[in-house]
């Protein structure tokens, strides 16, 4: 029987399907739960699952990252306007996902989370909350000699 390996596009639907359930769905505001590339621009909350890499072996081991975004809150400092993270959104969003994937310990697959969220600033000026996953495939489709 032929070994069938998992690639970057299965992790993300795996692990993206952890998180899009309407618990996490219900605080993005009208925002989405995407694969790799977030689509909405920066007034709008988000998640995004990435996968950054994932090893062609027996073993499967990969890594990927679950970005949750959040718009920029306008604020003063020394008179002049400035864009700082909503850390409280951030916080709540990561805390939130957190809990529905480290851990998990599915059928063809287990993921932890490998570091804690820190907060980021992307190219549209909207912040997100970084935490970067481990991902282990569990292979089931061989058989032992």
């Amino acid at each position: 029987m032929e070994t069938i390996y998992k690639d970057a596009f299965d992790v993300v639907t795996d692990v993206r399907a952890l998180v899009n359930v309407p618990a996490i769905v219900s605080l993005l505001d009208g925002g989405k739960v995407e694969p790799s590339v977030k689509s909405t621009g920066a007034s709008k909350r988000g998640i995004v699952v990435n996968c950054n890499s994932i090893s062609n072996t027996s073993q499967q081991i990969g890594f990927g990252s679950i970005n949750c975004y959040a718009p920029a809150i306008s604020s003063t400092v020394d008179n002049k306007p400035v864009q700082l993270p909503d850390q409280q959104t951030l916080s709540n969003l990561a805390k939130a996902v957190k809990k529905l994937v480290d851990g998990v310990y599915a059928n063809t697959f287990h993921i932890w989370i490998e570091s804690l969220p820190v907060i980021m600033q992307d190219t549209d000026g909207s912040y997100f909350a970084n935490m970067r996953f481990r991902y282990q495939s569990i292979q089931t489709n061989f058989k032992n000699i």
